[in-house]
């Protein structure tokens, strides 16, 4: 406090000075408006800081408690679709190979409006952004669950992945913000991660149960019931605008680059997963790839040449950003394609019931959420390129185990330890790529970042669901034309090719972060 107060005492005599130079005739203009104006900024920025430094432990731990249930919830929602799409399939009648899109469709909006979130959040403040995202989630959870057909599941998850996309960058921002320490920034990305692997636990085991004893329309149903009153008080909770800096800009949103970039990745991802069905050279996979390709030269184009960018060319420049973003793919491809494929093996091949494999499920949240929270801890003490080649080091021996696990017999001795080692490699690689971007981003740049990364996560999570099903499926096809029964054949070359994904991840890491 002191040494402020002396800072704003000698800025006070600088101007005095300053202003004994002044022509007389000038003077008493000059004096009333710029001694005014600068007194009034300077005590906005004092009151800001004092208002930084006064915010209390219990308050710090309530905004991290609010912020990471936003994990949660994402994660929460995710893993019960997953665990749920036996018994939804069945209900809706989806056709063979498009039911990943319940999963695809909210993981692709997630990823496109992620960024003119983040964007949102700079230009305004992270909080009402956040808290409107959290209420869309909720509100947006009963009609899923009522639906009736494919489509309507399909493009109502779509516009909830839009509220998951102005949750996420929005809380990134603002445990940035409340935790200005390094070490506490860590321990509270360890946290926020930990959250997220708690929503996996129960994610599994919730959706198992109430998909298998009730239906898989209450799953959503208990999303709502929590999400909506949990938004409500995150109003109160959360921190608002403290400095005259942080008033509303006059900024336009980048609403053409955000629809290339959603043309491009819908494109992209629905000719993935067409080839195997409809074969690579069909015009139902040839022109929506050729057609992605466009989409995302333009959006590159219209980044350069708007005038306020969702993603702006320089933020390209930050430490490690670059590298760390295509990194970033992998974290959430390994997850989401493991428990998909997974889920698929325990109840298409083995034929056990929905509730059975969530509870085999169980150690990818325990190992998941255990190894998040201790990277934040023990994170400062590591170098960093440990941790992100470690964490791919340890997934890839995932990858391995699961795809020699062609029998049921083989579940204690290659899928769970898969599971407990490949977690505990994506938990160290994802607090690690975290900490990394986000202490090598400029200040007033940590909205749009944070936004960047998470949209790496999510391309990952889209992008990978639609390969490996399309590699199943492509595999499992020509099995059956050959008269081999063996469908396991498919779902271990999709973990290999996850093996594959380990070892890019790795040379990135190795060859391009500083």
């Amino acid at each position: 406090m002191s040494s402020t107060q002396t800072t704003v005492t000698q800025n006070n005599q600088d101007l005095e000075a300053q202003l004994k130079d002044t022509p007389l005739s000038t003077t008493p203009t000059l004096c009333g408006d710029i001694d005014e104006k600068t007194k009034g900024a300077l005590d906005s920025d004092l009151e800001a800081k004092v208002d930084e430094h006064q915010l209390s432990s219990l308050r710090k731990n309530l905004i991290l408690a609010v912020l990471s249930g936003a994990q949660f919830f994402d994660i929460f929602n995710a893993c019960a679709a997953i665990i749920a799409l036996p018994a939804l399939q069945a209900d809706l009648s989806f056709d063979e190979g498009t039911i990943q899109w319940v999963l695809a469709a909210y993981t692709l909006t997630f990823a496109a409006f992620m960024l003119i979130s983040g964007r949102i959040s700079d230009m305004f403040h992270p909080k009402p952004v956040f808290v409107v995202g959290f209420l869309l989630i909720g509100v947006l959870s009963i009609p899923i669950g009522a639906s009736v057909n494919p489509i309507m599941a399909i493009v109502l998850r779509a516009a909830q992945g839009i509220g998951a996309a102005m949750n996420i960058p929005s809380a990134i921002a603002m445990i940035t913000s409340s935790f200005p320490d390094a070490a506490e920034r860590g321990r509270a990305y360890a946290v926020y991660g930990a959250f997220g692997a708690v929503g996996n636990c129960l994610g599994f085991i919730l959706g198992g149960v109430i998909s298998s004893q009730a239906s898989w329309r209450w799953i959503f149903y208990l999303l709502a019931i929590l999400v909506i009153p949990f938004s409500v008080v995150s109003w109160f909770i959360l921190p608002g605008a403290t400095s005259s800096v942080e008033k509303t800009q006059k900024k336009s949103l980048d609403w053409p680059g955000v629809a290339s970039l959603t043309v491009g990745l819908i494109l992209f991802v629905f000719a993935i997963s067409e080839g195997s069905a409809s074969g690579w050279n069909s015009a139902r996979v040839i022109a929506p790839l050729v057609i992605s390709i466009f989409a995302f030269a333009g959006f590159l184009v219209i980044e350069r040449i708007v005038k306020d960018p969702a993603l702006p060319p320089r933020t390209w420049t930050n430490k490690n950003f670059t590298p760390l973003f295509f990194y970033g793919w992998s974290i959430y491809w390994w997850v989401f394609a493991t428990q998909m494929q997974l889920v698929e093996v325990f109840t298409s091949l083995w034929g056990i019931s929905t509730l059975s494999a969530a509870l085999r499920c169980l150690p990818l949240g325990i190992a998941g959420g255990t190894t998040a929270y201790l990277t934040g801890i023990f994170a400062p003490k590591v170098p960093r390129l440990v941790l992100l080649v470690s964490g791919q080091l340890f997934m890839g021996v995932g990858s391995i185990l699961f795809a020699l696990a062609d029998e049921q017999s083989k579940y204690w001795s290659h899928v769970v330890p898969g599971m407990i080692i490949g977690m505990i490699g994506l938990g160290t690689a994802y607090v690690a790529c975290t900490i990394v971007v986000m202490e090598g981003t400029r200040k007033g740049e940590e909205g749009v970042v944070s936004a960047v990364m998470y949209t790496s996560y999510q391309v990952g999570a889209t992008l990978g669901l639609a390969v490996v099903a399309s590699i199943t499926l492509g595999v499992n096809t020509k099995v059956t034309v050959g008269g081999d029964v063996n469908e396991f054949a498919g779902y271990a070359a999709s973990f290999w090719s996850l093996l594959g994904l380990n070892g890019v991840a790795t040379l990135i890491a190795l060859l391009f972060v500083r």
